[in-house]
């Protein structure tokens, strides 16, 4: 018998077959997807693609499914015993018993390759995300961009990419040189040193504190000249970098690669750059400036490459940035930006097009803010960090896990609302506690099995086996699983795993609420294999959300 994936692939191929049929032209399908009912009586799937064809047929949609439904009647393939058609339009299918059987063995022998498929066919991908100016701590909006971008990588490395995750250094510019006058002028003031720089800086917290008192040996012996302030900003630098790093990796976020501004500055990429735009006629000079003629391009107006002064623009840099990613040789190019950056994308693309790079290869995924909470107060500024709460303070207090679950509890395109006491709570009210209890849950039962004599590894299927509603139903949305990868690499949308999460747990709450899993029948075994099967897509779906599977809780 062929792999349930490939049964659910045929029944929507003959789904979509049956639709092509009744639509009589060259009009391309709907998108449409099969999900489980939410009432048992309405079959195991269902679909409403009727739904999404009525604005082109013109017809009520359940008089569509009840079309669609008698040209799927003659070919009715043998996993499917019955197509039921309902109002509104809803289209459901009733699966043969043998589907059931075949679903818990493919989940259970393919166990850690569950869900993972080849619909990337090895293309090369560069996911960029978080890029923190290294300047200060990653605060907690960093951290959601950090657990989207990682998630997301996951997510296309079992989709079949060759995934390079990637941070981009902002280490040049005003605002790094800003953060070593920030770290001398602190040097100076808790030296009592009476000296006066010819530049404030901007940053302040403990964090600038602790830098300044590192300083020592690094301070020159003379006068502070420009050199000195570059060798003061270069350790500053290095040293909120190197902080960076461990709070990523105690995150569970780590990178290929982690890529220099200021390498574009030392190599000239971004003389050439500008060079090659006027080769293409797109710049100008006005009142001592270059200028970018971006409005050509699709852009609301045009943007400065270069200052009167001879100061190149971060614009410039990163455009640079985006055409040594193409000339890396990459299928395709994912930037995860702050929703601040909504504006940016326009004059980037722009700049792409006027230099004959395809657009369409990049894809931005822009992640709004998040707004911490106690229960129903807003939580303070940190006192230590200065202007913000920094990821390291909130993994700190709640752990990795329930913050990576929690910032993916919504679209990276909503805002969320982080609830720091719902994230320490060790009760079903906590979303992650509750999945991951669900997996320790299968584990002491496993244990107990154990002791009552069951080889847990040596479970034998019997095809004779009839399954009863709600283990039908959590077999389904087990079997939904690879599904929601292919989804999530497809639209990029790594939330949608928690909620699929939650989902399952729900299901499998209910089954052994209301069922004995060991017991003295001789069905215990059929039983303890449904368990292994959530299990390993329990475990699977946690390691992709980089979260713990715990054994006991």
């Amino acid at each position: 018998m062929p792999s349930v994936t490939a049964m659910i692939n045929t029944l929507v191929e003959f789904i979509r077959t049956a639709v092509t049929d009744y639509m009589d032209s060259d009009d391309a399908v709907p998108q449409f997807s099969v999900n489980i009912p939410a009432r048992e009586e309405y079959g195991d799937f269902s679909t409403g693609v009727a739904f999404s064809l009525a604005p082109a047929v013109k017809k009520p949609p359940f008089e569509i499914a009840s079309g669609i439904s008698k040209k799927m009647q003659k070919g009715i393939p043998g996993i499917v015993s019955r197509i039921d058609v309902i109002k509104p339009g809803y289209i459901n299918f009733f699966m043969d018993n043998k589907f059931w059987h075949a679903g818990v063995k493919d989940i259970v022998e393919k166990n850690t390759a569950y869900g993972k498929n080849n619909f990337g066919q090895g293309k090369r991908i560069l996911v960029e995300f978080i890029s923190a100016n290294p300047t200060g701590p990653v605060h907690v909006g960093h951290g959601r961009g950090a657990v989207v971008g990682d998630v997301l990588a996951r997510v296309l490395a079992v989709s079949g990419y060759h995934v390079t995750r990637e941070y981009y250094i902002n280490d040049a510019g005003n605002q790094v040189l800003s953060l070593g006058y920030s770290v001398l002028n602190e040097y100076y003031r808790l030296n009592g040193i009476d000296t006066e720089v010819s530049r404030q800086g901007e940053y302040a917290g403990e964090y600038i504190k602790n830098i300044s008192d590192m300083l020592g040996s690094h301070m020159p012996q003379s006068d502070i000249n420009e050199e000195h302030i570059r060798l003061i900003t270069g350790f500053a630098a290095d040293v909120i970098l190197d902080t960076i790093k461990q709070t990523l990796l105690g995150f569970g976020v780590g990178f290929d690669s982690w890529f220099s501004e200021k390498s574009l500055y030392e190599d000239n990429s971004i003389p050439a750059v500008i060079q090659e735009l006027e080769k293409k006629n797109a710049v100008s000079r006005s009142e001592g400036a270059t200028w970018f003629l971006s409005t050509l391009y699709g852009d609301e107006k045009d943007r400065v490459l270069q200052k009167q002064s001879g100061e190149l623009t971060y614009f410039a840099s990163d455009i640079a940035y985006h055409v040594n990613k193409y000339k890396r040789g990459y299928d395709m190019l994912v930037n995860v930006w702050g929703a601040d950056h909504h504006g940016y994308l326009p004059r980037i693309m722009a700049a792409l097009r006027a230099l004959g790079y395809d657009p369409a290869k990049v894809i931005v995924l822009f992640v709004q803010m998040v707004r911490l909470m106690r229960g129903d107060k807003p939580v303070a500024m940190s006192k230590r960090a200065g202007e913000y709460v920094t990821l390291k303070e909130l993994v700190d207090e709640v752990g990795s896990d329930a913050v990576r679950f929690f910032f993916l509890q919504r679209s990276h395109e909503s805002q969320l609302v982080f609830d720091i006491e719902l994230a320490k709570k060790q009760s079903q009210e906590n979303p992650v506690y509750y999945v991951q209890y669900a997996h320790a849950r299968i584990a002491s039962i496993f244990v107990y099995a154990r002791t009552k004599g069951w080889d847990v590894n040596g479970l034998t299927y019997a095809a004779d086996y009839v399954f009863g509603a709600e283990e039908k139903r959590l077999i389904a949305q087990c079997l939904l699983y690879p599904q929601v990868i292919m989804d999530m690499a497809v639209k990029m949308e790594p939330h949608r795993l928690t909620h699929y999460l939650i989902e399952l747990v729900g299901i499998l709450h209910k089954y052994y609420t209301d069922t004995r899993v060991v017991g003295d029948d001789s069905n215990t075994g059929q039983r303890l294999l449904l368990m292994k099967m959530v299990k390993i897509v329990l475990k699977n779906a946690l390691d992709l959300l980089g979260i713990n599977a715990p054994e006991k809780m």
